[in-house]
């Protein structure tokens, strides 16, 4: 394999935003040049197979996509220890909704996202591409745009064809939301209704666009910290496209809550719809790796970083006996003393051992945590992903992007929307009763709020639900209530505003 770089320091500038047509990449398995409209593109398959690297590369890292949409919420916080994760404050500014635009994590997501997007436009204008894999890559590509647009409200395009004298255009959030919908049914109406989770599908394309419509709401509203007005129609389409989605390729909710997450989810859960796939020891991009070193202590099987925790508030969300607080893990308690879930209190080894921290003091995790100065053992830690103990490096987990309770939740927030609370409470109960909770009496946005996070935390949805259910810009742990709501944008990273005059910075900022 050819592994070329031409202008490497001019390479975000343009995959993203701009200027250069004359470059190479590297893709998994070849190397795709593109010099300008005439130039040498590739074949189809070798770019589809990039989009999908790309699609784990943006979930690899804390320092992504995830990050953005998790450190930032009510459910997780990054508290320095000691000197341990101070990271110059980073972490603490996402925290406090106090970022600018040259924090580094703002940065390397917009230029991972918008080279996707358009990597994706190199896709379809290979000349052996087919109608399926322009559905495939149309589902990428909306997928990729969808981010965009929901972390900074505007989306820059740039064709194959233009040349270096052409500044990208930019989308506003009603331009990039028609664009997405468009990819999305051409997307429908051109792949097999279902495939391997790890493929797009109309399935998984249905149930991305039912994420697209339910935040239409959002991305149309005047001001973009809301009020928003979500229009009954809008509802009628989550609620339609949600009951294909679970009418489709034999989804269902499963039995067990991690089913969905251990290294053997592809193959035991029938809940997942989309996810990256990772095969033991290929090491994969997209490998839910860093999920559990991020969070689990040096002295923990795996040792970790001892970094991430989840906010006490957060916690206090769950009843006891709720599957999703916790459980016992085969191949993985046993092996290492982990529990899957929220780890608190005394932690243990494989044998039921006390284990220590490295000063010598009992390994017990406190609820309490603070931003900073912290000893090692202050936070609950979180694990999503059951570590894969064959691999620890590069563990078979898939990386969950969408599974049909996300999208039932969906369903049940259009009902509630429309004022259906009754319709809604059901498909929460039914849910609730399937992870072992006691049924809700009744049903508000709270409450709703409250059931998305206990079904999806820390799996890279919580900002997108909070801006919806507009608590995204008030207070919790450390955090306070935003004076003016501008931080439901992020700011455009002035590298991309010194690239392309066509960008405005966000207001705000």
């Amino acid at each position: 394999m050819i592994n070329k770089l031409k202008f490497l320091n001019l390479i975000v500038i343009c995959f993203l935003i701009g200027s250069c047509t004359d470059l190479s990449y590297q893709a998994l398995d070849s190397t795709v040049v593109t010099e300008g409209a005439a130039g040498s593109i590739g074949k189809a398959t070798d770019l589809i197979t990039t989009l999908y690297a790309q699609l784990g590369k943006i979930q690899d890292s804390q320092n992504d996509t995830w990050g953005l949409t998790e450190m930032t919420s009510d459910e997780m916080i990054g508290p320095t220890r000691g000197t341990d994760w101070s990271d110059n404050g980073q972490l603490r500014s996402l925290h406090t909704h106090t970022w600018n635009s040259q924090h580094p994590f703002l940065i390397t997501t917009w230029n991972n996202l918008n080279q996707a997007v358009y990597q994706s436009n190199v896709a379809l204008t290979a000349t052996d591409i087919t109608e399926p894999q322009k559905g495939e890559t149309r589902f990428l590509r909306a997928f990729f745009m969808f981010h965009v647009v929901d972390f900074w409200g505007v989306a820059p395009f740039r064709e194959v064809s233009e040349g270096v004298g052409v500044d990208p255009k930019v989308m506003n959030r009603a331009e990039a939301l028609a664009f997405i919908t468009a990819d999305l049914n051409a997307a429908i109406a051109a792949l097999p209704e279902c495939a391997d989770i790890g493929r797009a599908s109309k399935t998984s394309a249905r149930a991305l666009l039912a994420k697209v419509v339910m935040n239409k709401a959002v991305w149309s509203a005047t001001n973009p910290a809301g009020p928003y007005t979500f229009a009954a129609a809008d509802m009628d389409q989550v609620i339609a496209l949600a009951d294909q989605v679970s009418a489709a390729c034999g989804h269902t909710i499963s039995d067990k809550y991690w089913d969905n997450f251990i290294p053997e989810n592809a193959a035991t859960s029938k809940e997942l719809i989309f996810t990256i796939p990772n095969k033991r020891g290929a090491g994969v991009s997209g490998t839910v790796r860093s999920r559990y070193f991020c969070t689990l202590h040096y002295n923990q099987n795996p040792s970790g970083w001892n970094g991430f925790a989840t906010l006490g508030s957060f916690y206090d969300k769950f009843q006891p006996g709720d599957q999703r607080l916790g459980d016992a893990i085969p191949g993985v308690t046993d092996v290492s003393g982990l529990r899957a879930g929220f780890l608190i209190g005394q932690q243990k080894d494989k044998n039921g051992a006390d284990l220590k921290e490295r000063g010598g003091k009992p390994l017990i995790f406190t609820k309490n945590v603070l931003l900073a100065g912290n000893t090692e053992v202050e936070g609950i830690r979180v694990i999503k992903y059951p570590p894969d103990y064959t691999n620890l490096d590069n563990p078979e987990n898939d990386y969950v992007i969408l599974r049909l309770a996300d999208i039932m939740l969906l369903k049940a927030e259009a009902l509630l929307r429309k004022g259906s609370a009754g319709g809604a409470l059901t498909i929460v109960n039914e849910l609730r009763a399937k992870r072992g909770a006691a049924a809700l009496a009744s049903l508000d946005e709270k409450a709703l709020l409250d059931e998305r996070g206990r079904e999806l935390y820390w799996e890279g949805w919580r900002r997108n639900d909070q801006i919806r259910f507009g608590t995204f810009t008030g207070s919790w742990e450390f955090k306070n209530a935003s004076a003016d709501g501008h931080e439901v944008l992020y700011p455009i990273p002035a590298t991309a505003l010194a690239s392309n005059p066509n960008l405005k910075q966000n207001a705000g900022y």
